[in-house]
């Protein structure tokens, strides 16, 4: 076993998790434990939810006993329980699928959503560090959202997560995120327009072109920081020529944040309203702004000088938020109903 720090979770690893933070073996924190299952699911499963992608579903759900089956179509079954938490993961493709490609799905589909069903709020997002202050943009995916962390991270500002954050709320009401991986995916037009001369990129998946690209990780990246805004992108294909930064109601915020969230069982109603109460406390307590901007690469200048401008217009943090770490673990941790 290899012990990998995700949010508030130490994973516990029989299968290799390289782009996750290692952690000694008595690192305290939630504990999941990921290992290879002893089979795949019966063909008469009946399922619960799917996600879909148009009509192709990418992740479909089924209650098994206490836990669930969550199955990536062509690619493999995870067997999820909760109580004490603990995911099997079985190749269902011939040949299986390779490391990188397993390690994607756990670290990018199952882990957020197991995470997020022991009370956790995950939220697809990237989290950045720009100067003082500590950002979130999100957006569905193809948006954008990495190749703006990774425009950041160029320009010299770290980058704590690009697709997925935690979100707590500390005992002043102060929102922090907890990052998951530190990397960066990078679709190969933004990789060579960002960093043409990258090398020590990794595959994503066998599926996709993306690449990998290591990020040095924040001395603090293990603890809860503050979150000073949240950056909702436009749609590309609606954005226009012209940067623009307005404000976004909370209400607006609080529903992005609830249609970005990474979610198990969407059958579970007392997650749902936990949901909607945790998503609403964060919009309410983090100043919210809808980002348009063109996406091209040779603007890149005009977006970073109209995004720092913005940032220099907000209020400073009061000291109190900046005070000393909270205990990272979510409370809500049995078994749901």
């Amino acid at each position: 076993m290899t012990h990998h720090a995700f949010g508030a979770a130490v994973v516990h690893s029989a299968l290799p998790l390289p782009s996750l933070p290692r952690l000694p073996d008595d690192a305290p924190g939630l504990p999941i434990t990921v290992e290879l299952a002893a089979s795949g699911i019966p063909d008469d499963t009946p399922w619960q939810h799917h996600w879909l992608d148009g009509d192709e579903a990418l992740l479909s759900l089924a209650r098994q006993g206490e836990g669930y089956w969550l199955r990536v179509p062509g690619q493999a079954d995870f067997l999820v329980h909760l109580d004490p938490c603990r995911v099997q993961a079985w190749p269902t493709r011939e040949p299986p699928p390779d490391a990188a490609t397993l390690e994607h799905l756990l670290v990018d589909q199952i882990l957020p959503r197991v995470l997020a069903q022991l009370g956790g709020t995950l939220i697809h997002a990237s989290a950045v560090r720009i100067g003082a202050r500590q950002v979130l943009f999100a957006a569905p995916s193809g948006w954008g959202k990495s190749t703006l962390a990774g425009l950041l991270h160029r320009a010299g500002h770290p980058v704590l997560s690009d697709d997925c954050v935690q979100l707590q709320l500390d005992p002043v009401g102060r929102v922090r995120a907890l990052a998951t991986y530190p990397s960066l995916r990078l679709n190969t037009d933004s990789l060579q327009a960002l960093f043409p001369d990258q090398a020590d990129t990794a595959p994503v998946a066998h599926y996709t072109d993306k690449r990998r690209v290591p990020v040095p990780a924040p001395a603090d990246a293990g603890q809860p920081t503050p979150v000073d805004a949240i950056y909702l992108l436009g749609d590309p294909a609606q954005d226009g020529d012209d940067v623009r930064i307005e404000p976004a109601h909370p209400a607006a915020i609080c529903l992005a944040l609830i249609r970005h969230s990474f979610r198990l069982d969407l059958g579970d109603r007392a997650a749902s309203a936990a949901q909607l109460r945790q998503c609403g406390a964060i919009a309410s307590a983090v100043p919210g702004f809808e980002l348009h901007y063109p996406r091209d690469h040779a603007r890149s200048d005009a977006l970073l000088e109209a995004l720092f401008a913005h940032l220099a217009t907000l209020p400073p943090a009061s000291p109190s938020a900046l005070a000393a770490p909270f205990a990272a673990t979510p409370t809500t941790t049995s078994t749901p109903r």
